[in-house]
């Protein structure tokens, strides 16, 4: 029964209903021929007690059909016995059978009115039925046979709230203020019942009684007020603010509400003021200035002045909560946002020294390292990320990425082919893993591998630019499978056109197939688009010319190769100009 009682209250407050019975609706037992249990056969009762504790035990189980048929035979057997219905009723009204739940709670308040949860599960059932003005009588019923209790008050109060019957609830809860006393959740639930009856003076009433009651509990200044504010009272709320804020000027709910005010009233310095000391305060959530903070990010994309205002609350906001990651991952949003990627990094770095649990922090991190070139940090933090979130791709990527610029080859691949299979339902970053693994693979000469990876990044996208261009120069310097490799070329072109780079590519595959003519064609081409400031280009034209028998063009452009090399022109560049002769 404790158990019941607890789900009966339970699903009354769910409701915000209580349930209360009436002065009248209740029969006292019902007049019949049926026989109570100690009038039943000694057969029958024994009978009755073993169907009763089966379907108990079948309930306890959670077996609800089972035990709903086993009450119904207790109930045949024993008619006059209540605790089968009430059974049966708490079983259908868990099962959302609220018809047959009301019909059974009926029964069992009919069999026995006095008991005090018959009546709470009658009074539930009636509501669930759409009943509100019977559910209400029977608590009315319990408050005048029992003399009310303060938990019968507020359940009927909270059905009269329900039903719309705002007067009689107030009535209600003042009976049981009178019992209690002045609480807040008495007072701000009868100011919400007199919001509701458009009575702004009452309602202000409730307020200024918890006040009078709790003098040093400036909150309730502040309901008062944020009451005030709500209905056009702005002057008498300015009243209260300040004299909040002339006995606690760190208050920062009051400054906070000042700062709404001066900014309604079009003082924006003084609401600046206010919201800095709101701030300032630690008696306000961290997760409250985030809030704020955030409504700064969108507005600050037009305004300068609220760009000022944000990083100067974002300093506050890290000199005020020094510990907390949030802080300094705010305002390194701000300052990435501002394309002040040093300074972002910096913060972004402070932050997961204080937790370093965000995956979106580490990512974000990423990403600027990248962005920055900064290929030590990068390589650090990435291995720390993966050690961090070893099911992440996205780390293993950046580290396998680095690696591979530093030449690292190895390490490059055993963390790519890692990653890799780490990818779901991202085959933009697929590709780019595949692509990496073909250029690292390339680097340490496992040619195989390295065909294997481009053509995986093919599969995934045919006309991906980079994989087209990198996979056929590799073919090319090799001299290996030229076809395929002039095949990707030239829809590399086809899908990027006029880039020296891509040309000079194709360029060399017709070179390495012997067909000088068209390579000299597309790497005069490359030179006019902007290739003429590029060793290699220049170096290849020179080759080219002198595979055509032109060997003073072919000086001419490997001296201006020279010239410009830094390190790019082949080994043979030298030999070529001095001997007047091409090497390969």
């Amino acid at each position: 029964m404790k158990l019941f009682k607890l789900y009966i209250f339970t699903l009354i407050i769910t409701f915000l209903v209580a349930c209360s019975p009436s002065k009248e609706v209740v029969k006292d037992k019902p007049k019949g021929k049926s026989k109570d249990l100690a009038d039943l056969s000694e057969k029958d009762q024994i009978k009755f007690k073993f169907y009763f504790h089966e379907a108990n035990k079948e309930r306890i189980l959670g077996n609800y059909q089972k035990a709903a048929g086993l009450f119904a035979q207790s109930a045949t057997i024993a008619p006059n016995e209540s605790a089968s219905y009430y059974e049966l009723a708490h079983i259908y009204e868990s099962a959302k059978q609220y018809d047959l739940s009301l019909e059974f709670a009926k029964k069992a308040v009919d069999l026995d009115g006095d008991n005090y949860w018959y009546r709470i599960l009658y009074a539930h059932a009636l509501q669930r039925n759409g009943d509100l003005t019977t559910a209400i009588k029977q608590y009315e019923y319990l408050i005048e046979k029992d003399g009310g209790t303060v938990d019968l008050y507020f359940d009927l109060g909270g059905m009269q709230l329900y039903g719309g019957k705002y007067k009689e609830a107030i009535n209600t809860f003042n009976k049981v203020e009178s019992l209690v006393g002045i609480s807040e959740e008495l007072s701000v639930q009868k100011e919400k019942i007199y919001i509701k009856l458009g009575d702004v003076d009452n309602a202000a009433n409730e307020i200024i009684k918890l006040i009078e009651a709790y003098p040093n509990e400036l909150r309730y200044h502040g309901l008062l007020a944020d009451l005030y504010v709500a209905n056009d009272m702005d002057d008498k709320a300015f009243d209260i603010y300040r004299k909040m804020t002339e006995k606690d000027p760190d208050n920062p709910y009051a400054n906070l509400s000042l700062h709404d005010y001066y900014k309604k009233k079009g003082d924006d310095e003084k609401a600046f003021e206010a919201l800095k000391k709101a701030f300032a305060s630690q008696d306000l959530d961290i997760d409250a200035k985030m809030k704020i903070l955030l409504s700064y990010y969108s507005a600050t994309e037009a305004s300068n002045n609220l760009k000022h205002e944000a990083f100067a609350l974002n300093k506050i906001l890290i000199k005020t909560h020094p510990e907390d990651a949030k802080s300094y991952t705010i305002y390194a949003d701000f300052l990435y946002r501002d394309k002040k990627l040093a300074s972002a990094q910096e913060y972004y770095i402070k932050a997961l020294e204080k937790d370093s649990s965000k995956f979106p922090i580490w990512s974000q991190l990423m990403f600027i390292e990248s962005e920055l070139q900064d290929n030590e940090a990068l390589l650090r933090d990435s291995k720390a990320a993966i050690e961090l979130f070893p099911n992440q791709p996205i780390f293993y990527f950046f580290y396998g990425a680095v690696n591979l610029q530093n030449k690292e080859y190895n390490e490059a691949i055993e963390y790519l082919n890692i990653g890799k299979d780490y990818v779901i339902d991202n085959p933009a970053l697929l590709i780019q893993f595949y692509a990496n693994l073909g250029d690292a693979n390339n680097g340490v000469k496992n040619f195989k591998a390295s065909d294997n990876a481009y053509e995986e990044a093919l599969k995934i996208d045919p006309k991906n630019i980079y994989v087209l261009n990198n996979y056929s120069y590799y073919l090319s310097l090799r001299g290996e499978n030229l076809d395929r490799a002039e095949e990707l070329s030239a829809l590399c072109n086809e899908v990027e056109p006029d880039q020296f780079n891509y040309q000079d590519t194709y360029a060399w595959i017709l070179y390495k197939q012997g067909k000088y003519v068209q390579a000299k064609e597309w790497l005069e081409k490359a030179v006019k688009g902007g290739g003429g400031k590029n060793a290699v280009i220049l170096e290849h034209l020179g080759d080219t010319y002198a595979k055509l028998n032109d060997m003073t063009k072919a000086l001419e452009f490997w001296n201006k190769a020279k010239v410009l090399a830094n390190g790019d022109a082949s080994e043979f560049l030298d030999k070529k100009i001095a001997d007047k002769k091409l090497y390969e």
